[in-house]
């Protein structure tokens, strides 16, 4: 009897402990997601002042930075480790999990979970996307849909 209660307790303490460990691999990877869109975003900002910088009083830029290199991850001091490249969003199931991409046919950029379970969306799809749209002041990046990672938005 008491080998099987002793079974039973290590049992339910393993499996607390997966579930401990599933929930931090959760807020890991939102964690990530964010680091990298709010780096983007800012590389965003940062080219664009630096166009302003540059350009003097009342002369207007022949055509600026970012209009000319429209891969956002090409403004970044460092690509991500797990950046792939550019890639069409109809080969996405060719993505690796825990992946980003940039797809020059719709503008836009991919990132692939490696939990998708913790992703929810309207579409229930597993990949996330956003377009980067030009808009007066610096590029920006938009959700295609509502995006929640673990009861969170990502935006």
């Amino acid at each position: 009897m008491v080998c099987m209660t002793a079974g039973t307790m290590s049992v339910l303490v393993v499996q607390s402990g997966q579930r401990d460990f599933g929930d931090v691999q959760a807020q890991v990877e939102g964690s990530a997601i964010k680091t990298n869109l709010g780096g983007l975003r800012t590389a965003f900002v940062v080219d664009y002042l630096a166009q302003q910088v540059a350009v003097p009083q009342g002369v207007m830029p022949a055509q600026p930075r970012a209009a000319v290199q429209i891969n956002p991850f090409l403004l970044l001091h460092r690509m991500p480790a797990n950046y792939v490249g550019e890639m069409r969003a109809e080969e996405v199931e060719n993505l690796p999990p825990g992946s980003w991409l940039f797809d020059p046919v719709c503008t836009c950029i991919g990132y692939r979970p490696l939990y998708p379970e913790w992703l929810s969306s309207p579409s229930g799809a597993g990949i996330l996307w956003f377009d980067v749209v030009r808009a007066p002041g610096p590029l920006q990046l938009i959700p295609r849909e509502t995006y929640v990672w673990k009861g969170e938005a990502l935006s």
